[in-house]
Formats: C-alpha cells, sequence, structure tokens
C-alpha cells in the first residue's frame, strides 16, 4: 500500500514552485544556499528533506505573497 511521502525533496519543491509560474529548482537551490529557505526535517545522507507541512507554510508565508505583489 502505497501512501503520501513524508518527505519531498529539492527537485519536488522545486517542481511545485514552478508549476506556480514562481521559480524551479535553481531557485529553490539559491535560496537554500542563501540560508532563506526553512531549514531542513530530515537529512539521510547528503539528501533534504521537507515535511509537506513545512513546504506549504513557506509556500504560503513567501511564494503566495510574492506573486501577490507582482500582479500589483
Amino acid at each position: 500500500m502505497e501512501g503520501k511521502k513524508v518527505y519531498l525533496s529539492q527537485t519536488e519543491i522545486g517542481n511545485i514552485t514552478e508549476k506556480m509560474g514562481w521559480g524551479d529548482r535553481r531557485k529553490v537551490a539559491v535560496l537554500i544556499g542563501r540560508g532563506q529557505f526553512p531549514e531542513h526535517d530530515a537529512r539521510i545522507g547528503k539528501t533534504r528533506g521537507w515535511r509537506h507541512e513545512t513546504i506549504e507554510r513557506w509556500i504560503k508565508d513567501v511564494v503566495k505573497k510574492d506573486l501577490q505583489s507582482r500582479q500589483k
């Protein structure tokens, strides 16, 4: 039985934001490198993972506000 993945990768987050018209995985990578992205919730080796809740909150607080400000 397959369920919802617990963690999202940087690439998956980039795919989500790209579909929203905000940016892609490269933009996410830049934000991570600058320390302007939520701290990851898990790490397996070098791979970081973020919970859906963490990313949903970040999208609400950052991405959607940025998209709204562009429309003005």
